[in-house]
C-alpha cells in the first residue's frame, strides 16, 4: 500500500501545470559559416601552388572548409557557374586538376596532373576566381546542406559576406 501511496502522489506532483513563465533572454546567433574570394595565378615560379591566409575568420578543428572555382558563365544568364574542388580538366595529353588543402590558418589552392602543366593555356592558369567557404560542421548537418551545391552554401552564409582577396 505505501508503494501505491507513493507512485500516486509522484504521479500527482509531476502532472500538475503551473502558470508559463515567461520567455528567456534571445541567444545569441549561432555561427552560420563565412567566404570569401580569391583570385589566383599559377605558374612554374609558384610551382602552380598559392596560398591564401584565412581573413580574419577563425577556423576551427571541426568545420568544413570548402573551395569553388569560377568553372565559366552561362551564356543565357550571364550568372557564374561555380564548381566545387577538386575539379579536372581533361586534354588531349592528359588531366588538369585544380585541387585544395588547409590548415585551420590557410588554404593551399594547386594544379596537379599527369599533363605538362607549363603547356596548359592562360585561361587556365592566370586570374582564376576562388570562392573559399568554412562551414561549421554542425549547422551543415542539422540543415543538411548540400555542399557541393555552392548555390545552397552562399545562402548558408549570405551573399554580402563575401570579401574578395588578391594572392599576388
Amino acid at each position: 500500500m505505501k508503494k501505491f501511496s507513493l507512485m500516486l502522489a509522484v504521479i500527482i506532483i509531476v502532472s500538475c501545470q503551473g502558470e508559463q513563465g515567461p520567455a528567456g533572454p534571445q541567444g545569441p546567433p549561432g555561427p552560420v559559416g563565412q567566404a570569401y574570394e580569391v583570385e589566383a595565378s599559377f605558374n612554374e615560379s609558384n610551382n602552380y601552388t598559392v596560398f591564401s591566409e584565412f581573413p580574419d575568420i577563425e577556423v576551427l578543428s571541426t568545420d568544413i572548409v570548402m573551395v569553388y572555382l569560377i568553372w565559366e558563365v552561362d551564356q543565357n544568364t550571364g550568372n557564374d557557374v561555380w564548381q566545387p574542388l577538386p575539379a579536372s580538366v581533361f586534354f588531349d595529353d592528359g588531366e588538369l586538376q585544380y585541387a585544395f588543402d588547409h590548415t585551420l590558418a590557410d588554404v593551399k589552392l594547386f594544379l596537379t596532373g599527369d599533363t605538362d602543366l607549363s603547356t596548359v593555356g592562360d585561361e587556365y592558369t592566370q586570374d582564376q576566381v576562388f570562392r573559399v567557404a568554412i562551414l561549421p560542421v554542425d549547422y551543415v548537418q542539422s540543415n543538411k546542406v548540400n555542399v557541393n551545391n555552392m548555390k545552397e552554401v552562399m545562402n548558408m552564409v549570405g551573399r554580402d559576406n563575401i570579401r574578395q582577396l588578391e594572392i599576388e
